[in-house]
Parts: structure tokens; sequence; C-alpha cells
């Protein structure tokens, strides 16, 4: 097995095909696919089948993929390193941040970060919590800004709290229930989330801790949207409530066409933290980044 292997095996599957994984790696198809037969003779495993969809993955190829990607990171970071021991920062990094933090948190040390280091390539990713302390665990993520809550899965896992999250009951300008300000009155609303309700006192099932906590029956979830600004315009063009960051209804936000119903009761609490792996040390670039998010956040009040 060989790094350059590895690199065919995840550009491949990343990508889809054969043919788009030769085009990112600037390689022929034939010389990729010979790299993918050496690596499967090695391993003795068939990693994939070809469908019309694309390439799937078998279980063999689902668990080396998780640790090729954590292998390749590697590599980068212990690159990054020994150039940074000479003098230079530069690099990509990919960081995870939930829309709260991109919103309150990110631009100021992105654009610092732009602006000390212009050789540094940052990607930032958008999801769910979940989804992004999964992304650092498969080393997809040097390290994510995102809700943490007293029963999120921290195995393996550091976190740094930097902000209690500010989270609100978001409803249309004129919505019936505009002016409610008991959860009871909201208890046959219909509401939008970002994911399924999950495990008790994780983020992403605050709605229905809420609902828990004072002894109502689960909220009527009638769908999840993965993206925060599709569900603000379904939410100031529908009915639907959306238990959603308070940033959103601030001076150039949605204060035009979204309102906050002002409920007594408090919402669950998380904190917006820092998260990385425990076992592993950030890159310098990735280390520098996130020194300039915790000292910011200690400039901003919760």
């Amino acid at each position: 097995m060989t790094l350059d292997q590895l690199r065919a095996f995840v550009a491949i599957v990343e990508q889809g095909s054969i043919r788009a994984g030769s085009r990112i790696l600037g390689i022929a198809q034939s010389g990729l696919t010979q790299q993918i037969r050496r690596l499967e003779r090695s391993l003795n495993a068939t990693l994939f089948v070809r469908a019309q969809s694309g390439v799937v993955l078998t279980p063999e190829g689902s668990c080396l993929l998780a640790r090729a990607r954590i292998i390749l990171g590697e590599c980068d970071r212990a690159e990054q390193e020994f150039g940074y021991f000479n003098g230079e920062l530069t690099g990509a990094l990919s960081v995870g941040g939930s829309a709260e933090a991109c919103a309150r948190l990110f631009p100021v040390p992105l654009r610092q970060l732009r602006t000390d280091h212009p050789a540094v390539r940052v990607h930032i990713a958008s999801g769910p919590s979940s989804m992004l302390l999964t992304g650092i665990r498969e080393g997809k993520l040097d390290f994510s800004v995102t809700l943490v809550s007293a029963r999120s899965d921290m195995t393996d896992l550091h976190s740094t709290r930097l902000l209690a999250s500010r989270p609100r009951i978001l409803c249309r300008r004129g919505h019936p229930l505009a002016r409610a300000t008991s959860v009871a009155a909201l208890a046959d609303a219909e509401w939008i989330n970002t994911k399924p309700l999950g495990r008790p006192g994780t983020p992403s099932n605050r709605l229905g801790d809420w609902f828990l906590d004072n002894d109502l029956p689960q909220p009527k979830v009638a769908m999840t949207v993965d993206s925060l600004l599709d569900t603000l315009r379904l939410v100031s063009e529908s009915d639907y409530l959306f238990l959603g960051p308070s940033f959103v209804v601030e001076p150039g936000g949605f204060e035009s066409s979204l309102s906050v119903i002002p409920v007594s009761e408090p919402i669950p609490s998380a904190d917006i933290c820092l998260v990385q792996r425990t076992a592993v040390p950030l890159a310098p670039a990735a280390r520098r980044l996130a020194s300039m998010l915790i000292s910011f956040s200690r400039t901003l009040h919760d």
C-alpha cells in the first residue's frame, strides 16, 4: 500500500468515477486503474464496484476510506509542519462551522488570517453538529466550530467553549402565533428542523427536548431542510416555525420578514465550541486560525 494508491482510491470515491478521479489527479485513467488494482491485490479485497450511478463502496472499501482520509490528512499536515519550520505558513485547511459560528465568529479571524498569511487556503464545511463531528473523526476536517451540549458524543474529541448559543423561536411577520408567550401555545404548530429529531440532549434535538421539558408531546416537524437560508425563506413565506439562531433577525438579516416569538420557557442550552481530535495536534495553519477564533471569542459577550 502506498500513498499514491490511497490518493487514487480517495479521488475516485470523492469524484464518483475513475474518469473524474483521473481528471482531478491529472493522470491517465489506465494509470489510475492500475493503482487501484495494485492496492486491491495488496489488501486482498475488492474496494468498490462500478454502477450506473458511479462507484459503490464495498464494506472493505468503506473501512479503508475513513482510514485513508486520516492518513492523507496527516501527511498534508506533516508537510505543513516542516514548511512552518522553514518560516512558511502555507497549505490548505478544512474547517467545519455551524451557521451561528460562521455568522458570529468567523468573519474577523478569517479576514485577519487572509491578511497575515495569504498563502493559506481555507475551506469551510457547514452542517449539523453531528455531521461536523463525524467529519473531524474521519479526517475530513481539521477542526469544527459547532454546537456542543451535555449529551453530544465527544468520544476521542476535545472541545474548547467559545460562546453560548442564542436560539430563538422564529416565525414570519404577521404569523397568528407571533405574540405567543408560552411553548404550550405552540403545541399544535408545524415546524421545520435541520434534521429529524434525534437523541435527547443533543443539539439537533433541542426542539424535542424543549417540548419534553414542558410536558408536551413531540413537536410536529413537517419537514427537514439542510440549508439555513432555504429554511429562513420557507419560514418567512409560510406558517411553519423554526428554532434558529438569533443573529438572523439582527440588522442585515431577515429582520424585515421574520419575528421572534417571545416565549417565556428557556430553550435547552448548547455552547458554540471549537472541537478537534484529542490525540492529534493541529497543523500550523489550523492552529493559527483556532488561536484567532479563541482570542476573538473572548471579545464577545454571550
